[in-house]
């Protein structure tokens, strides 16, 4: 576009990428992401989110993370609410859920907000792979951010642990809910 004397805008970048996105060109949308700062305009909110979305469409994990990573260490966005959601199923339907987490714990540290649904989300991945103790630990972690899990949740987790023999780690997670008065 510079080529011919036009300095595109965010919106026109954003419509781009969009676009792009719905013709299956996804690596052309990451070009024009990455090349919006040389044309003198900063990604944002939308640029980030309809890749993010179309990204999580197509299930690719890595690039997922990697464009949040970017999104809200370089340039300070913090991702909508439906746009993480829709990228933590995404990571979850691959099974990743250690990757899930460690997303979390990253925008967390960022300091963006994280909603229930995310949370609940991920939580459901665990007790979906049958991983109690990563269940366990991130549950205290989600009360500790004031979320409670739905009870069927709840009651997954804790009978999980037992039969996994995790003892101490049930009885910690009926002792936060107990202290939680849930």
């Amino acid at each position: 576009m510079q080529d011919i004397g036009y300095a595109p805008d965010c919106g026109t970048c954003s419509y781009l990428i969009s676009s792009l996105c719905k013709v299956d060109q996804i690596d052309e949308a990451v070009n024009v992401l990455k090349g919006m700062g040389r044309a003198g305009c900063s990604p944002d909110l939308d640029c980030y989110g309809s890749l993010i979305d179309n990204l999580s469409e197509l299930r690719m994990t890595s690039a997922i993370i990697k464009t949040l990573n970017e999104m809200v260490a370089i340039f300070g966005l913090s991702p909508r609410k439906e746009t993480l959601v829709k990228a933590l199923a995404a990571i979850r339907a691959n099974k990743e859920i250690r990757r899930a987490i460690e997303v979390i714990e990253f925008l967390t540290n960022e300091g963006v907000h994280i909603g229930f649904e995310c949370y609940q989300s991920v939580l459901e991945g665990c007790l979906e792979s049958r991983q109690f103790i990563l269940a366990g630990k991130f549950v205290i972690e989600m009360t500790k951010r004031g979320f409670i899990p739905y009870i069927r949740s709840r009651q997954k987790v804790v009978e999980g642990l037992i039969s996994i023999g995790e003892w101490k780690l049930a009885n910690a997670v009926r002792q936060r809910f107990a202290e939680l008065r849930s």
